[in-house]
């Protein structure tokens, strides 16, 4: 599989409110780093595969910083197009005394291009 990394500052242009619908907070600036990946469909497990190795990483990522962490695996009705999985993982924040999403991440289906 081919796999890419990048790093990039982000921007939110809704202002705080204070609330924080559905358990999120937001920032308004901050700096990400995305994995990506594109697999062949040999044996139909690929991409399930390379998601796990995603996963695999960032949880090894997080335990040598030592963050105390939980992975969620996301049900059906948080998950984007054309998501089939989706793992969340949340770390203990004690400035806000409870857990908050630090990383998301999602396994896609096979995307092909048709010719015209």
């Amino acid at each position: 599989p081919a796999r890419v990394v990048c790093s990039s500052t982000c921007y939110r242009a809704e202002t705080d409110t204070g609330r924080e619908p559905w358990g999120l907070y937001r920032v308004h600036q901050f700096t990400k780093v995305e994995m990506f990946g594109v697999t062949a469909a040999e044996r139909g497990t690929e991409s399930e595969e390379l998601l796990d190795e995603f996963l695999g990483l960032q949880k090894e990522i997080f335990s040598e910083l030592g963050l105390h962490y939980r992975v969620l695996d996301m049900p059906t009705e948080e998950l984007g197009l054309p998501a089939y999985r989706k793992f969340d993982i949340e770390a203990w924040m004690p400035g806000r005394g409870k857990f908050g999403e630090v990383r998301g991440g999602s396994g896609t289906p096979i995307i092909q291009g048709q010719p015209r």
